[in-house]
């Protein structure tokens, strides 16, 4: 275990205070979503407040920027999945992602579309969203993503802030409701600048199965009450 790369920088503490006085919620480490059939439930705005999806507006074609304003997209253009998809056997969600050599173990719920256009994800840092409009691992084709804040005011410093620490080769473990163990190894790891970010290449649905670690990283900027960047994790399967 290298215990030498999960340290917090001094300062990190303090920084994360801040984020509690400008909320950082969605804002902080907004994860772009992509195209799928609504989410029918509630979800949360980056201000916190409860939204109600509306029934007939479907979720994003194409992710949008961190960092921007809610998308511009024409909702009426936007594809969605044919309704008899429902009646279609559903595949055992992800419930747990293990990451041993960042020492990171977070449960995994399912989560879609913010009302700002981002991935919803869960408030608090010790717990990660799993795209439920994307893949599953059991589905074997597509994009599986993975997210949680780096920081929180329940959870500080959360397990995914050393996902900056990732390194090539490296096993990830996400296990579903049916029990199986899906496993990983790193292939890649990215630390991007947040700014005009396409998210789309990270959600794809078709293609070979990967695994995506999704969370935010670099410099704090006060002004933004966010980390400059997000980092990046992909994963290929070793099953």
């Amino acid at each position: 275990m290298k215990d030498h790369r999960r340290r917090a920088p001094a300062g990190h503490t303090a920084g994360l205070a801040l984020v509690l006085a400008v909320s950082l919620g969605a804002a902080g480490c907004a994860v772009g979503a992509t195209e799928g059939t609504q989410d029918q439930s509630a979800t949360v705005s980056a201000s916190g407040e409860p939204q109600e999806a509306p029934a007939s507006s479907p979720s994003p074609e194409a992710p949008g920027s961190p960092e921007a304003a809610p998308p511009s997209f024409d909702p009426g253009s936007v594809p969605v999945q044919p309704a008899d998809q429902g009646q279609q056997e559903p595949t055992p969600e992800p419930v747990q992602v293990l990451y041993p050599e960042i020492d990171a173990d977070l449960p995994v719920q399912p989560r879609g579309v913010a009302s700002d256009g981002q991935m919803d994800i869960p408030d608090d840092a010790a717990q990660a969203a799993w795209y439920q409009y994307g893949n599953a691992p059991a589905d074997d084709v597509g994009t599986t993503v993975i997210s949680a804040h780096a920081g929180s005011e329940e959870t500080p410093v959360g397990p995914l802030y050393a996902l900056q620490d990732a390194q090539e080769g490296e096993e990830i473990t996400v296990l579903d409701e049916a029990g199986t163990a899906h496993h990983y190894e790193v292939t890649q790891v990215e630390q991007l600048g947040k700014d005009g970010l396409d998210f789309a290449p990270y959600f794809e649905r078709t293609g070979e199965h990967r695994l995506v670690l999704i969370t935010c990283g670099g410099q704090w900027i006060d002004e933004r009450g966010s980390y400059a960047d997000n980092i990046i994790v992909v994963a290929e399967p070793l099953d």
